[in-house]
């Protein structure tokens, strides 16, 4: 992790002025191709829920704008963000919050989340997130294909921690669509990263495809 100097920052002025907005979060929801993709993740013994989480952190860890975290007036660029998801496990009704460690191995990834999820004991065990904003925020709704969606709301308007969501994916003639929501902090991330992140996404999808 390194301190940002804002003076010298090529996003100082950005910076300074998302600043003032009193709610300077906004929402990006959109269909990502994922075709192939889940018969890829059943032939891994993986959940499709699972890929998806480390193709998010893989893609993230890729952006710059999506590792800048706001402590009172300064920036930090972290090393690497990891997961914080929701998991309903067999069952239940009600959901977990695990947090994680990333890698960037895809098979010790899902290894290290399946452990993650059989230890998990509470359903808000948060002292693995305890003082870390490394973090995204991440949450499934796959009973629904959804066109929009919000998220729950902190009121700190330097909350820079990414929230992404997807929905239950629909596969036609020719693609397997799933909507796809990302909330991110204005003051750190413009539109311009978000399409980066998506365009990184299709990439690491390609990536598997090829060395499946």
């Amino acid at each position: 992790m390194k301190k940002i100097d804002i003076s010298t920052w090529n996003r100082r002025e950005h910076f300074a002025f998302f600043r003032k907005v009193d709610l300077p979060f906004y929402n990006v929801n959109t269909q990502v191709d994922i075709t192939g993709l889940p018969e890829l993740a059943k032939s891994k013994s993986i959940s499709i829920n699972s890929l998806l989480i480390f193709l998010t952190i893989q893609s993230m860890n890729q952006i710059d704008n999506f590792r800048y975290r706001i402590r009172d007036d300064s920036v930090y660029l972290h090393d690497a963000v990891h997961p914080s998801f929701t998991h309903l496990k067999k069952g239940e009704e009600l959901f977990r919050i695990i947090t994680m460690d990333f890698d960037n191995d895809l098979k010790r990834f899902d290894d290290k989340l399946k452990q993650a999820v059989e230890e998990s004991t509470s359903y808000f065990d948060l002292s693995k997130a305890a003082g870390r904003d490394d973090l995204v925020f991440i949450s499934s709704l796959p009973w629904i294909s959804f066109t929009g969606l919000d998220h729950t709301l902190s009121l700190d308007k330097d909350d820079a921690i990414p929230r992404v969501s997807w929905g239950r994916y629909v596969t036609n003639a020719e693609q397997t669509l799933l909507p796809f929501n990302i909330r991110v902090n204005h003051v750190v991330v413009d539109g311009l990263h978000v399409g980066l992140f998506f365009e990184e996404f299709a990439r690491q999808i390609k990536s598997l495809r090829e060395l499946a």
